[in-house]
């Protein structure tokens, strides 16, 4: 496992990159569009743009939850402890962050998918994603320092 660490890592940066920036892009550049352009036009880019992201972003995130869990079992396990250090404890809140994510994609992908219902957590899923998404790579920093 640990020479395909480097791959592991390789994975989950691509991904989380990918997976924050559509966040970051809809949320912070893309959301204030349709207090200018009109709800006509923004409807229809946001369902171009939603296709696409809709095919990737689970994907994404999958690979992303893949290789974290991969890379994390080098530092958390029954041989070295769950909560024993500072870094085993901010990489268990990182984890319990990401699932949180995981959590409300697997929401929103049940309703849209399986219920063909309004999504519930359709206003809220990208800007709590995004928040989280930030404190996990602050974490993700702070952990190795600590």
């Amino acid at each position: 496992m640990e020479a395909l660490y480097p791959y592991f890592l390789l994975v989950h940066l691509v991904c989380a990159i990918i997976f924050l920036g559509f966040i970051f892009t809809d949320v912070v550049l893309l959301t204030p569009i349709r207090k200018v352009l009109g709800d006509e036009f923004a409807n229809k880019m946001f369902s171009i743009i939603g296709k696409r992201g809709g095919k990737i972003m689970p994907f994404c995130l999958l690979l992303l939850v893949l290789s974290g869990g991969a890379m994390i079992s080098r530092y958390i396990g029954s041989d070295i402890g769950y909560f024993s250090t500072h870094l085993q404890q901010l990489l268990m809140l990182k984890t319990f962050l990401a699932l949180l994510i995981v959590l409300a994609v697997i929401t929103s992908l049940t309703f849209h998918y399986i219920l063909k219902k309004p999504n519930p957590l359709a206003k809220i899923i990208h800007p709590l994603a995004l928040i989280l998404g930030l404190f996990i790579v602050i974490l993700a920093k702070f952990a190795f320092y600590f």
